[in-house]
């Protein structure tokens, strides 16, 4: 599923365009190669590095063409705000911007990791780090605990 990121950078060539034009970009660039990638099957857009309206049109872009993605979600690293004066800019910016488009679509947002919120477009096809939902093998570990467990209450052989 490597094609989710790849097509994400190409929708931000313009974006990455715009980036190169920031005063600390020599210091700290933004480039789709570097800040597009896939973690568990689940495209990943890092947005630090790039300036508040710059970040709003990248979270618009990806967004506006987010049902396209295999995934089935995305995600959107913005941060904890450490370079922001008060709130977490990128933080609300991409908030409003992922707000906007699940009201129009029917979509949903949710916070993933700390810094970290996802875009869901399709909860079928969207990976448990998008929605949150435990995976199989967790169900199965919880599952297998339980059952130890009732055994070992109930004084069953077997277990000490």
């Amino acid at each position: 599923m490597g094609g989710d990121a790849a097509q994400i950078r190409l929708w931000l060539e313009d974006v990455e365009a715009s980036a190169k034009k920031q005063r600390w970009d020599d210091e700290r660039p933004w480039r789709a190669d570097s800040h597009v990638w896939e973690e568990g099957g689940l495209p990943v857009v890092d947005l630090h590095d790039l300036g508040a309206a710059i970040a709003r049109r990248a979270a618009e872009v990806v967004a506006a063409r987010a049902a396209e993605l295999e995934a089935g979600a995305v995600l959107f690293i913005v941060g904890k705000g450490k370079h922001s004066k008060g709130k977490a800019v990128l933080g609300e910016v991409v908030r409003e911007v992922l707000a906007a488009r699940c009201r129009a679509d029917g979509w949903r947002w949710a916070p993933a990791a700390a810094g970290r919120l996802a875009l869901i477009v399709d909860e079928r096809r969207a990976p448990a780090a998008a929605t949150g939902r435990l995976g199989l093998g967790l169900w199965l570990l919880i599952f297998t605990l339980l059952s130890l467990a009732v055994w070992a209450c109930l004084g069953l052989p077997g277990v000490r």
